[in-house]
């Protein structure tokens, strides 16, 4: 037993030393070099891009072995090989110095942040190169938290100045929030009972939790709103803009996951065995065989909470039946594509479809087969898209289709060609399925309430075409 925790002891040591190694391999391997154009080139050639960021908001930026590293400076090491920007990142002593920086631009960008409306005065955002939910940790002895109301009447800790606190002071403004420096000092102030709990990015927090001091605490819910992270370049750099979501878009799933596991899952069990192993060097042997009990029992702890995360960031974004995104996710979704083509002035559309006649399907073959139209019309649809397409289930047999940079005319085609595509399809016991189709684009001074409208009009009016309104 002894000698087993002492392989995994070394084992952890140096994993300390290869993480350097992993950073520099992950790009080497895995980010492939974009094709541009020659125009494109120039305008990387022409903006030196001077980077600066904190260390203080593990795990997307932190400092190990006395070099910024962590989720987002993985994600900007892969935009600048796919892009061939070469220079590295000044650490700055606070978040605030970073602002300033950049708000008066001795500094070009920053590597994780996500837009205010402060911050929208003096600087531009990329589309998000990951989005995150927003959880709540509590002491262990709280309940699950299926609703914010339910601690309206609590103090929460939040880090001052963080966007997080724009999101709460703006959605909740009833809540009783206590400022505080960092996040640190916020889960310090829920394990002490000095305040009920904190809200911030579920990768924060699953990482602060799987630290050694905060075992006491655990993720017990989730806010209706998800945490986009893209990359603030000072305003006068909007030209680099559309090359950096070019690189974003480039980012495959494997990068994306292998990212995750990396910061997310990987690092918290090394070091809770690193940690361990000191406390073991002092201890009699006689409470080894209690250490092998506690720790398969904080393993078992660890998996519970992974599983948990899982289940909310389901919960916030996924439809249960069809296994794509829900209503909340599509809102969130073109409320943000309705400002970055509102800010950079490109095209937009959103095509609203539903089944014809899907209450008969319902009545002659029962509920279970008509979920399962459901389910198949939704993997055809998938299947049938561009990858930067976003789709989901609106409600019932009803469907949102939001199309980046594809005009109207472009969009009215599209549709045309999944109504061609869902009317040859062959469905179980050989149903006719046929759909109803309402288009519309973005015009300028469009919020998601007007699109949503205009297209559910243009909707009705193909519906009333169809026969089951003759």
């Amino acid at each position: 037993m002894l000698k087993y925790l002492v392989s995994t002891y070394i084992e952890g040591e140096r994993c300390k030393m290869k993480h350097i190694v992993f950073v520099l391999l992950f790009t080497a391997i895995y980010a492939e070099p974009l094709p541009l154009t020659v125009q494109e080139k120039q305008i990387i050639q022409a903006h030196e891009i001077k980077c600066i960021s904190t260390g203080l908001w593990a795990p997307f930026n932190l400092v190990k072995n006395k070099k910024l590293v962590g989720i987002g400076f993985d994600y900007w090491n892969l935009i600048r090989e796919k892009l061939g920007i070469k220079n590295g990142c000044k650490k700055a002593e606070s978040w605030t110095e970073v602002l300033e920086e950049i708000k008066n631009r001795r500094y070009d960008m920053t590597i994780a942040s996500k837009p205010t409306e402060d911050r929208l005065k003096y600087a531009v955002f990329s589309k998000p190169y990951v989005t995150y939910p927003i959880v709540i940790a509590t002491k262990n002895d709280v309940g699950f938290i299926h609703n914010i109301d339910l601690i309206k009447n609590k103090t929460i800790a939040v880090g001052e100045g963080y966007a997080m606190a724009d999101i709460l002071k703006k959605n909740y403004p009833e809540l009783k929030i206590k400022y505080v420096e960092s996040i640190d000092k916020a889960l310090e102030l829920v394990d002490k009972g000095k305040v009920f709990a904190t809200i911030e990015t579920l990768p924060v927090l699953a990482y602060k939790l799987n630290k050694n001091k905060f075992f006491d605490l655990k993720i017990s819910g989730s806010i209706p709103y998800t945490f986009p992270i893209g990359i603030m370049f000072r305003k006068d750099y909007v030209q680099l803009l559309p090359l950096i979501n070019k690189a974003i878009d480039s980012i495959t799933q494997e990068e994306k996951d292998k990212i995750n596991k990396h910061w997310i899952v990987i690092s918290h069990e090394k070091k809770i065995a690193s940690k361990y192993f000191y406390a073991l060097l002092g201890a009699v042997l006689v409470i080894i065989s209690f250490f092998g009990i506690w720790l398969l029992l904080l393993k078992k702890e660890i998996m519970h909470k992974n599983k948990t995360e899982k289940k909310l960031k389901q919960l916030v974004t996924i439809d249960s039946l069809t296994s794509i995104f829900n209503r909340y996710m599509l809102d969130m979704t073109l409320d943000k594509e309705i400002a970055v083509a509102k800010r950079h002035n490109v095209p937009l559309s959103v095509v609203f479809f539903d089944i014809n006649g899907f209450k008969k399907i319902n009545d002659e073959y029962g509920h279970k087969l008509g979920d399962h139209v459901l389910r198949e019309l939704s993997k055809l649809i998938q299947n049938s898209i561009r990858e930067s397409d976003i789709f989901g289930r609106w409600g019932g047999d009803e469907f949102l289709l939001i199309l980046l940079n594809s005009k109207e005319e472009e969009a009215v085609i599209f549709a045309k060609h999944l109504d061609e595509t869902i009317q040859k399809h062959v469905f179980d016991k050989e149903i006719a399925v046929s759909c109803s189709f309402g288009v519309t684009s973005y015009k300028t001074e469009d919020t998601r309430q007007s699109m949503m409208h205009r297209v559910d009009k243009n909707f009705y009016d193909t519906k009333r075409d169809t026969e089951e309104y003759k």
